[in-house]
């Protein structure tokens, strides 16, 4: 049976690829925002000549598919962002799926009763809360899970904020990982004790401007789960 995909953006190398359906064009830059629009039927897609913020129209399946392998394989690309508007997204997503090993995970963006926000540092990076589900595990169950091994921090689970898609290779495999992320609320006022065995270095509560900060150094997909939270 097919994984169900719901929207997506996908992360390779920290750059967001975002699938965006004609229809909600709404959804992307406007043209003057653009650094280079491509209509896959007309011009050549040679990922080494993406900048800023490119866009592809009317690109096939097997084109996509070229392009993903292309950003894993090269080094030195510079662009920022891809958008890849299509008409149904149904068979990009599906075709997507079947170039990786496909791991879920879930993770939470946690607030405490001072409307702080629960972070992690990590390999040198602010982040926030996640991990692999177990196996016959639910999405929600690991979410609140990962917090409390992570961070040592009991939260209950508010609402869904949305879905990441992250891509990294683990020998010599594409692998495609799926974190959904929730919005969770703590009273915690306890100690609170990074999972060193994780690699996790200190977890800190923040207001809105050490978070501004943290959001310097961190993940894109990271920042588009807090920009999506702000939202709800």
């Amino acid at each position: 049976m097919p994984h169900k995909i719901e929207k997506m953006v996908i992360f390779i190398d920290d750059r967001p690829i975002r699938l965006v359906k004609k229809k909600d064009l709404g959804e992307i830059p406007s043209k003057e925002d653009l650094d280079l629009v491509l209509d896959a039927r007309l011009s050549p897609l040679k990922v080494e000549n993406f900048i800023g913020h490119t866009c592809i129209l009317n690109a096939s399946t097997e084109q996509v598919e070229k392009i993903l392998l292309n950003l894993h394989a090269k080094s030195g690309i510079q662009f920022h962002s891809l958008y890849i508007v299509v008409e149904d997204r149904k068979p990009f997503k599906q075709k997507i799926v079947k170039m990786y090993q496909l791991i879920e995970a879930a993770g939470g963006v946690v607030v405490n009763n001072q409307q702080q926000v629960l972070w992690m540092f990590r390999l040198g990076k602010w982040d926030l809360p996640k991990g692999k589900l177990e196996k016959n595990e639910k999405f929600e169950t690991a979410a609140v899970r990962e917090v409390e091994e992570e961070c040592n921090v009991k939260a209950v689970l508010g609402t869904k904020i949305c879905t990441t898609y992250h891509t990294y290779t683990h020998k010599n495999k594409l692998v495609l990982k799926k974190t959904r992320w929730y919005a969770m609320k703590s009273d915690f006022t306890g100690t609170l004790i990074p999972q060193t065995e994780e690699g996790i270095e200190k977890v800190e509560w923040m207001n809105e401007k050490q978070q501004i900060q943290a959001l310097t150094n961190t993940y894109s997909s990271i920042r588009y789960v807090i920009e999506k939270f702000k939202s709800i």
